[in-house]
């Protein structure tokens, strides 16, 4: 199903983008009512995210970022250029 429209129904919608760097990734955390700028930088051992969204929501970015990036060094390939996430409930 496509994405519609710059906000979701429900829930949060989540896109980041590897910087230059390769090492941080930028974007935003998107509810109905809110949106979020997000930072993730990544590090071989562990994911730090600045963003100024509710802390329930930073830690889902966090894990979801981990998860690429662990995911990633497993297969032996670089950090995913885009993480694109959809969470149903806030």
């Amino acid at each position: 199903m496509p994405v519609i429209g710059d906000k979701p129904t429900h829930g949060v919608r989540l896109r980041l983008v590897l910087g230059r760097s390769k090492r941080a990734y930028e974007g935003a955390a998107t509810t109905p009512r809110a949106q979020w700028d997000v930072r993730a930088d990544v590090d071989e051992a562990r994911v730090e995210v600045k963003t100024a969204a509710p802390a329930e929501i930073a830690e889902w970015i966090r894990r979801v970022v981990r998860i690429a990036a662990r995911n990633a060094a497993a297969e032996g390939m670089p950090l995913p250029r885009v993480i694109q996430r959809w969470r149903a409930d806030t």
